[in-house]
């Protein structure tokens, strides 16, 4: 049975051949982010097992064999609040599951144990991402900078979660993901 590191691995090579036509388009593994909860003062931490950067924003989370499914209705909640296209990417013995929590527009790769992919259904655009959720991809310098090419003015004592709610009720959520994608393509040297 192979691990979530060699399915990753398998899955880095077929993003690359169907989804990565750029030379420029970057590959993040274990993307952390954050969403806000209701009626919690402390935003929940999610972890993509792969993102794309590449003029839009793609996750995949990664179910191997050995893997559940038990968590992945929440982190599917989680994901559509932040990127653009949203893959499971699931070794078969969860296929039958994974058709059962998993919504339609999420894309859906089917691993074997040989290291195969099999393409079973193909990521719907996802236009229920939010701007709060979006701007925990970046960094507090990022967010002063966005806040100062909008004329938002910040103050240092502001708390991050001050600031993104700053950002996310003035900026146009376009403007936000366009500058959350330069930001991780400049971080990863893209």
């Amino acid at each position: 049975m192979l691990s979530p590191a060699a399915i990753r691995d398998n899955l880095k090579g077929w993003v690359t051949t169907h989804l990565s036509k750029d030379v420029n388009d970057v590959l993040i593994e274990e993307l952390g982010f954050v969403n806000r909860q209701e009626g919690r003062s402390v935003d929940m931490t999610f972890r993509a097992d792969l993102a794309v950067a590449n003029g839009r924003l793609v996750a995949f989370e990664i179910k191997s064999g050995a893997d559940t499914l038990k968590r992945w209705p929440s982190q599917c909640d989680a994901y559509f609040n932040v990127f653009d296209e949203v893959w499971l990417c699931t070794h078969g013995r969860h296929l039958e599951k994974a058709l059962e929590v998993t919504p339609k527009g999420v894309g859906i790769l089917v691993a074997d144990d040989l290291g195969g992919l099999v393409l079973l259904r193909n990521a719907k655009p996802n236009r229920q991402a939010n701007a709060y959720d979006l701007t925990g991809l970046l960094w507090r310098e990022e967010l002063d900078a966005l806040c100062e090419q909008n004329g938002i003015v910040v103050k240092k004592k502001e708390t991050k979660a001050e600031v993104r709610g700053k950002v996310s009720g003035s900026v146009p959520i376009d403007s936000i993901r366009s500058c959350v994608l330069a930001c991780l393509k400049d971080r990863k040297g893209g």
